[in-house]
């Protein structure tokens, strides 16, 4: 379909029988039928586009996810999704294609319920009037996810970079000369979110619906993180504080979160809002976002892992036998290698459960020659009887000291060598990996931490509905909030400390953090930095917060981020062209006007 199509109308309207968007939303009347009082109807078209096989949902997380610091991918691939991994950018992507497609499709429906909202006037009932609260909050998602990946972020120049097409009518016919500036796309995100809360904020007795559905608290989610990124402090602290204080979301703990994908959405108390996916009619055993990033009974690819500084970050506090004391280690499944083991059958959550003898000091290490990949090196060692790791003669004489040295970080313990031209390697002690080619199929320089964080919902292979806004998302945005606005530093540190103690790892402390970068004082940026970095891996925010913090995103680790490009995208500064995609060709073509191509 060619954009003045998908800019200027809907094409279908989804029905729903009883209010459950599990099933029923493929069935409907078409477009020509609609009246007013399909208000209902049409509104599930919203929803039904914004999942649709192939639309922004999907073909989104690539982009959000695939471009960030907290995953590596183990080699070069032949799918377009890995242009996005890579940042060398396809005009001709069917994934940013469809991306752009569909989300424009789901703005067209959005638009329609509005309008429709408007028609009914004064006879518009409580039930019609969430309807159109909640198609302001889908439109506003729609724009808010699309000027992220087709503009360059709110911290740069945002009044004079080009956003996007602001269509915010059905009308075919009524199509944008030119794209407003990225300033303008938020400034309607805001106003449509401020709408939605309006139209979402239920009479007396009326309930809310659950998180498969827009609501009130979720207008006020992501409201909270679109004045993140547009710098408004306050804002942001009062919408996150207010889902905070709803009282209707709590954060899992203990086993219960170690395991936060299995639940369905509607049944997690801490997901705010999330685009259901079920086994009836998104069923798609290897595919998906989950399948690059983990083997289910051999279902999927596992060829995307968690990446050498998150698990450096991760990893700082381990229990006696070695395993990290962060309950956020259970979204990575660590697919040791030992002799003999059938690992498929292997956990898809947490680690085998067993005490190794065999341990290996693992860091990045940069190859040879002038455009070479970085890799893991591995240095077998042995636990002494003090707790110090020591290296065999062979690798000692590279290193200043025979022993892997460590030093304080973050309240824990960070493991390091100094090789004897000086340079220091940030590692991890880990289980000794053995024939990892032969057992695994899989390159031995890639150690295989595959990420179970996007699957098996249900117990079911790759299902996963993925999750817009939660919980733990907004007292980490009130802490960073309260902290930028000049508030006490102990009122940031404890909204941090909510997640670090449900974590079970230690918190921070006004005179603990005068120590904690070893030695030094922590900058208390960086403690929010570094916790949203672990807690919300893999779930598409990581690469907006780098890019809005005006930071350079730096893939100075393992991966084939740097194969095909050579050194060429080791480090993207956040106002780099690559951060953002080009229009699709396809798209930038059907198009009447010129609407300027990203450079």
């Amino acid at each position: 379909m060619k954009l003045k199509y998908t800019l200027g109308a809907f094409s279908a309207v989804f029905a729903l029988t009883g209010c459950s968007l599990d099933v029923n939303m493929y069935d409907g009347v078409t477009g020509e039928d609609v009246t007013a009082r399909n208000i209902v109807e049409l509104s599930q078209g919203s929803y039904s586009m914004l999942k649709y096989d192939g639309g922004l949902i999907d073909n989104g997380y690539y982009f959000w996810a695939y471009g960030a610091d907290d995953l590596s991918w183990g080699g070069t691939s032949t799918d377009t999704k890995f242009d996005i991994y890579d940042y060398s950018r396809n005009i001709n992507s069917a994934v940013t294609e469809y991306a752009w497609e569909l989300g424009y499709r789901t703005i067209g429906n959005c638009n329609k319920v509005i309008e429709m909202g408007a028609e009914l006037g004064a006879n518009i009932t409580d039930e019609e009037k969430v309807i159109v609260g909640e198609n302001y909050y889908l439109r506003a998602l729609s724009y808010f996810l699309l000027v992220n990946e087709f503009a360059q972020p709110y911290s740069n120049n945002p009044t004079q970079n080009p956003g996007l097409p602001l269509k915010l009518t059905s009308d075919p016919n009524d199509l944008p000369q030119s794209r407003s500036t990225v300033a303008k796309i938020y400034d309607q995100v805001v106003k449509d979110l401020q709408d939605a809360i309006t139209y979402m904020t239920l009479p007396t007795g009326m309930s809310p619906k659950n998180s498969c559905y827009a609501t009130k608290e979720a207008a006020q989610a992501l409201l909270a993180r679109v004045y993140l990124y547009m710098e408004n402090w306050d804002g942001a602290w009062t919408m996150a504080n207010d889902v905070i204080n709803s009282g209707r979301f709590e954060l899992l703990k203990g086993d219960d979160y170690k395991i936060y994908p299995q639940f369905i959405p509607e049944e997690n108390s801490e997901t705010i809002f999330a685009v259901r996916r079920t086994k009836q009619k998104d069923d798609s055993e290897a595919g998906r976002m989950g399948g690059l990033y983990i083997q289910v009974d051999d279902k999927g690819w596992e060829e995307m892992y968690a990446s050498a500084p998150y698990l450096n970050l991760l990893e700082l506090h381990l229990d006696a036998q070695g395993y990290p004391k962060d309950l956020r280690s259970g979204f990575i499944t660590k697919r040791y290698v030992e002799d003999g083991t059938d690992t498929s059958k292997y956990p898809i959550t947490g680690n085998p459960e067993r005490n190794y003898k065999d341990w290996t000091f693992v860091y990045a290490a940069k190859q040879a020659g002038a455009n070479a990949n970085y890799e893991y090196r591995q240095i077998s060692v042995t636990k002494q009887n003090d707790g110090t790791y020591a290296m065999g003669a062979e690798d000692a004489a590279n290193f200043q000291s025979a022993t892997i040295q460590s030093e304080p970080y973050n309240l824990g313990t960070r493991y390091y060598v100094q090789a004897s031209d000086g340079t220091k390697y940030i590692g991890r002690i880990e289980p000794r990996v053995y024939d990892a080619r032969t057992l695994r199929k899989k390159e031995s320089m890639f150690l295989v931490y595959a990420i179970n964080k996007c699957s098996y919902q249900e117990k079911y292979f790759h299902l996963w509905s993925p999750i817009i806004s939660r919980l733990a998302e907004m007292y980490l945005i009130r802490a960073e909030a309260n902290l930028e606005k000049g508030g006490d530093t102990q009122t940031t540190l404890d909204d941090v400390n909510v997640i670090r103690k449900r974590a079970g790892i230690p918190e921070w402390t006004l005179e603990n953090i005068q120590t904690a970068e070893n030695g030094q004082p922590k900058d208390i940026h960086k403690i929010i930095e570094e916790e949203r970095m672990l807690e919300f891996a893999w779930e598409g925010l990581r690469r907006f917060d780098v890019f809005r913090w005006r930071h350079t995103l730096d893939r100075k680790y393992p991966g084939g981020h740097t194969l095909r490009q050579g050194d060429r995208y080791l480090e993207i500064p956040y106002n780099s062209p690559s951060v953002c995609e080009y229009i699709p060709q396809a798209q930038y073509d059907a198009y009447p006007y010129d609407l300027g191509q990203n450079p």
